[in-house]
């Protein structure tokens, strides 16, 4: 068993006082109620689906396909977002291929210290010279339900510290956000002994999933090697926080747009989200 480093709990007493559920990341009661009633005995006939798509996806375009492989790509934005089987970049935006350059993760989250999404940033900008960073985080987003909820107990196995690791700057921001919504979610957990995930239409849920966004957008962009590029007026390129609704497919501009000094960001088709909307007022 692996125990986590001890720094990493300086947060809220009152969410370690209690045991969790064992398992790593919490899951919204009705995806747990499907996720028990599905077999979990791989079958051959997993891969159906995979290969009837397949099939459809070469038959839709092969002149596309060529052009990509004979020309290389050329893509205008890069997309971080998050791993959830949801939100798809190229099914949201029902994009064709060479659209996105694309990392995601669990909770579409940014590291100087990870260097695999360090090298993706890198390589988008500076080789590929993409116009657009796209952070597109999601309401019900997992990881951040599972950053307000208490965490299992330990002592942890190696998966279940290698999540709570990454999801606990997420924590440090419910933790310490001044934002209305999550301060009034933050007080009515205190003093439970157990606090769960919160539900898909929770006010201070929701508006954690933006200021995770907003938090990734400043991490980029206050990159050094960002901020470098960014002097770069050779290819100039803007910084987006959008938010996307699971529930109609909608995507929001969290207004939090980020570009060359004395630019103007493009205009984004894409409404507001409420909260960029109260602050531009």
């Amino acid at each position: 068993m692996l125990r986590p480093p001890l720094a990493l709990f300086v947060l809220s007493s009152s969410l370690f006082t209690a045991f969790l559920h064992t398992s790593a990341l919490t899951v919204p009661s009705d995806e747990a109620k499907i996720l028990s009633s599905r077999s979990d005995a791989p079958s051959a006939s997993d891969f159906d689906v995979l290969y009837q798509g397949n099939q459809a996806f070469r038959a839709k375009d092969p002149a596309l396909l060529q052009d990509l492989a004979k020309n290389g790509q050329h893509p205008p934005f890069l997309f971080i977002g998050c791993s959830d089987s949801r939100v798809s970049e190229g099914t949201v935006f029902d994009a064709k291929p060479g659209t996105f350059f694309a990392e995601r993760n669990i909770a579409n989250q940014y590291s100087r210290q990870d260097s695999n999404i360090r090298s993706i940033l890198a390589y988008g900008l500076e080789e590929l010279h993409v116009k657009h960073v796209v952070v597109m985080g999601h309401y019900g987003c997992g990881g951040v339900a599972a950053s307000v909820a208490t965490p299992p107990s330990l002592p942890w196995d190696e998966a279940t510290a290698a999540i709570q690791q990454w999801i606990a700057p997420i924590r440090v921001t419910y933790q310490t956000s001044e934002r209305k919504e999550v301060v009034e979610m933050r007080h009515r957990n205190q003093g439970n002994g157990t606090v769960s995930a919160p539900a898909l239409h929770d006010a201070g849920f929701r508006a954690l999933v933006e200021e995770n966004v907003k938090n990734t957008v400043k991490r980029i962009a206050s990159d050094t090697m960002v901020v470098e590029l960014l002097q770069d007026s050779a290819h100039p390129f803007f910084i987006h926080g959008w938010i996307y609704d699971i529930e109609n497919g909608e995507v929001k501009d969290l207004g939090v747009s980020v570009g060359p000094r004395g630019s103007t960001v493009p205009a984004i088709p894409f409404p507001a989200s409420a909260a960029s909307l109260v602050r531009r007022h």
